[in-house]
């Protein structure tokens, strides 16, 4: 299913302590543009519903759309430095027809 780095799951952890959500499940959500036919992704604390699956990851409650677990099988999150200046979070998607994985 879905991965979350030891950064990613830091910088999360570090969300929900400051936000106060520590009730609510992260959700990850995913569109598709047609434009692009790449995926966008999408993350904030919710609540779940009936047709949300819930899972642990590194000891964070993580809900996805049952609509979207295919789509997101195999994923991994990443929190990465980009060039030198910020912080983000990176989604590794094999799934996703712009992903490239990284070559050694």
């Amino acid at each position: 299913m879905i991965k979350l780095t030891e950064d990613a799951a830091k910088q999360i952890t570090a969300q929900i302590k400051a936000s106060g959500t520590e009730t609510d499940p992260l959700r990850i959500a995913v569109t598709q543009h047609a434009s692009h036919k790449g995926f966008q992704y999408l993350m904030g604390f919710d609540k779940q519903s009936d047709n949300d699956s819930l899972y642990d990851v590194r000891g964070i409650k993580i809900i996805i759309h049952n609509d979207l677990l295919d789509i997101v099988n195999g994923m991994e999150v990443d929190f990465v430095e980009i060039d030198g200046e910020e912080n983000q979070f990176i989604f590794k998607n094999p799934n996703d027809p712009n992903y490239k994985a990284a070559t050694e």
